[in-house]
């Protein structure tokens, strides 16, 4: 007797289960589908990509000279117009060369008048020499001046004019010497002028790697060199350069908006424009990137910093008044695109964009249709037979998502 009870209850408790799954699956065939209606409005596609904020201009200031930084005029986020004193270095060495090259050229002036003053008197004794050998000359051809008085004065004539062709020559070199003291002046000044560093443009100071009594010992040379002891940038003039798959850069062009964010700002998005895309790719790791660079023209682009990580969406197309559906709605077998119109029959139609939420539906529907918001839910098929649920091999059409 009580093992007919025990029995009797559990088979109670398994017709009860069995009735509650039974009777919720059957609720939930019988819950109706949820639909959606097609509807009027704008879409925008985009691109998206990586990137890091950079000033469109930044040097790397460095010096011509070595020496000792005696003054240090600025400091990092510094404002700086163009031609501002930066930094100064210890003057001694160049103005002693100052010094020199300018008591060079004095002697080399010196040494010029001398030359010019000699050779005034030597052109003074040729003139005389030829005076007297002219007068030599006729008095020979009258028989009142000897063979012998003649030849010495034609003689001396020939010898006054080589003494002023030396002399020539020394004022040549004199002044070539006089013209080499006075480059050896201005290398001298401008080497004393490049003790101090000044911005060759205005900017901020982004950094400054000295600090009063450094020593600079690594100058700028005609071939390069010398170490960077400061940064400027304009940061009025921001770009985020970044990098776009290959599968997205045939719908960028220069020109296009982009929405810009930072993780600074998270709330913010700020104005950009397309300013070039690189027509050569990068292959990393098998994976091919082309450079792109977008300049900020959002006028709140003094919030952005140097260096910072940037996300970027390239408005690549904008449609407005377009039709309209879900992504989710719509079934892709291979290129048909298929959605379930509110009593369940499926209907093909024709996509355009999507922004991988809506999609743009160019053919098969009309504002205001009803069409099931989720079609990979099976449905009950009607009276009559045929397999149930939905198509096989099929799947939602994919989006890029924002």
């Amino acid at each position: 007797m009580k093992r007919a009870l025990i029995a009797a209850l559990v088979l109670a408790v398994i017709a009860g289960g069995v009735y509650f799954f039974w009777f919720r699956a059957a609720s939930d065939d019988d819950r109706p589908q949820e639909t959606v209606r097609v509807r009027r409005g704008d879409l925008v596609e985009y691109a998206g990509a990586t990137g890091v904020i950079r000033p469109n201009v930044q040097v790397e200031i460095r010096s011509r000279e070595s020496g000792e930084v005696v003054e240090v005029l600025v400091e990092e986020g510094q404002l700086v117009e163009a031609g501002t004193p930066l930094i100064r270095l210890d003057p001694f060495d160049t103005d002693r060369a100052v010094d020199g090259s300018l008591a060079e050229q004095r002697r080399a002036l010196a040494q010029l008048r001398e030359a010019r003053a000699a050779l005034e008197v030597a052109e003074a004794e040729a003139r005389q020499a030829g005076v007297t050998n002219e007068v030599s000359t006729r008095g020979q051809s009258l028989g009142l001046v000897s063979t012998e008085s003649a030849r010495s004065s034609e003689h001396q004539q020939t010898v006054a004019e080589r003494q002023v062709e030396m002399r020539r020559a020394q004022v040549a070199a004199a002044q070539a010497a006089l013209a080499s003291s006075r480059l050896n002046v201005a290398d001298a000044q401008r080497r004393r002028e490049a003790t101090v560093l000044v911005a060759p443009i205005t900017g901020t100071v982004l950094s400054v790697n000295v600090e009063r009594g450094s020593m600079v010992s690594s100058a700028v040379t005609n071939v390069g060199g010398g170490s960077a002891i400061m940064t400027l940038a304009d940061l009025s003039d921001l770009r985020v350069i970044g990098a776009i798959d290959e599968a997205q850069i045939a719908s960028v062009a220069v020109g296009q908006e982009v929405e810009i964010r930072v993780d600074a700002y998270r709330s913010t998005v700020f104005a950009g424009r397309v300013e070039r895309v690189s027509p050569l790719g990068t292959n990393t790791s098998n994976v091919v990137t082309f450079d792109v660079e977008i300049v900020v023209t959002d006028e709140r682009a003094a919030q952005l910093r140097s260096g910072m990580s940037a996300n970027v969406e390239i408005v690549t197309n904008r449609q407005s008044g377009v039709l309209l559906i879900p992504l989710t709605a719509v079934q892709s077998f291979g290129d048909e695109h298929t959605i379930l119109r509110a009593d369940g029959s499926p209907h093909n139609i024709v996509t355009g964009g999507t922004d991988g939420t809506s999609v743009v539906v160019t053919s098969g529907l009309n504002e205001g249709d009803e069409i099931s918001a989720d079609p990979t839910r099976p449905r009950e098929e009607p009276s009559g037979g045929g397999s149930g649920g939905r198509r096989g091999g099929g799947g939602p059409l994919m989006g890029r998502r924002r």
